[in-house]
C-alpha cells in the first residue's frame, strides 16, 4: 500500500520519511494536494494547523483511504474522537521506529492501531461498561420486562413523564412500576435507586 505522509512540521516529515524508508513514500506539501489522494496509507500530524482537519478526513475516507493520525501526546479521549470518526490508527508522533512499523502493517491489513497505553485504557473501559452491563442484569433480574424498561430509562435519568412518553404508557402506569421496581430492588427513593449504580 503507498503512503503518504503531509505534515506542516518539516522535522517530523524527515523523521518518518527516515523512519518509513522500505516503504513507497509521498510527501505532501500542501493541503489541496490531499484531496487527490486514493487508496492509500495517509499518515497526517493532528497539530496541523488546519480548521478543515475534519472535512479532510471524511474526504480522504471517501477516497478509500486508510489514515494514521500522529500526536505529540496521544490521550486516550482523543483516541475516542479520532475511531469514532473513522480514522485508522492514533499514535505518537515521535514513536520508535518498530511502532510506527507496527502502525502501518496493521493498518495496511485492515486492523486497528492504537499505542499500548491506549489500547490497555480502551480494555479497561471495556471491563468496567461490561461489568456495570452485568450490575444492571443481575440487578434487573427478578423484573417483569415492562419494569426493566422503565427502570433501564429510570436508570437514564428519565423523569416520570419522559418515561410515559417513550413506552407510550400513562403517567399512573409509571408510578405503579417504579413503586413495584423500588420494592424489589429494596429501595426508597430515585436517589437510593442511582446509587445502586455507582462505584
Amino acid at each position: 500500500m503507498k503512503i503518504v505522509v503531509y505534515s506542516s512540521d518539516i522535522a517530523l516529515i524527515v523523521r518518518w520519511e527516515k523512519l518509513l524508508k522500505d516503504y513507497e513514500l509521498s510527501i505532501l506539501t500542501e493541503e489541496k494536494e490531499l484531496f487527490l489522494v486514493k487508496d492509500s496509507l495517509l499518515i497526517i500530524n493532528s497539530e496541523l494547523n488546519s480548521k478543515n482537519l475534519n472535512y479532510i478526513i471524511e474526504s480522504m475516507i471517501k477516497n478509500k483511504n486508510k489514515i494514521l493520525i500522529l500526536d505529540r501526546t496521544p490521550e486516550y479521549k482523543q483516541a475516542q474522537s479520532w475511531l469514532s470518526k473513522g480514522v485508522n490508527g492514533y499514535g505518537n508522533s515521535l514513536m520508535s521506529s518498530s511502532f510506527l512499523i507496527s502502525a502501518v502493517e496493521a493498518i495496511s491489513n485492515d486492523y486497528i492501531w492504537l499505542p499500548p497505553h491506549i489500547t490497555t485504557e480502551f480494555l479497561k473501559n471495556m471491563t468496567i461498561n461490561k461489568n456495570k452491563k452485568n450490575l444492571e442484569e443481575e440487578l434487573f433480574s427478578g423484573l417483569t420486562n415492562a419494569e426493566k424498561k422503565v427502570a433501564t430509562l429510570l436508570k437514564n435519568g428519565y423523569t416520570n413523564i419522559n418515561i410515559s412518553e417513550e413506552l407510550n404508557i400513562s403517567i399512573n402506569t409509571v408510578k405503579t412500576h417504579i413503586k413495584h421496581i423500588y420494592e424489589k430492588l429494596k429501595v426508597k427513593d430515585r436517589l437510593s435507586f442511582a446509587s445502586l449504580f455507582t462505584n
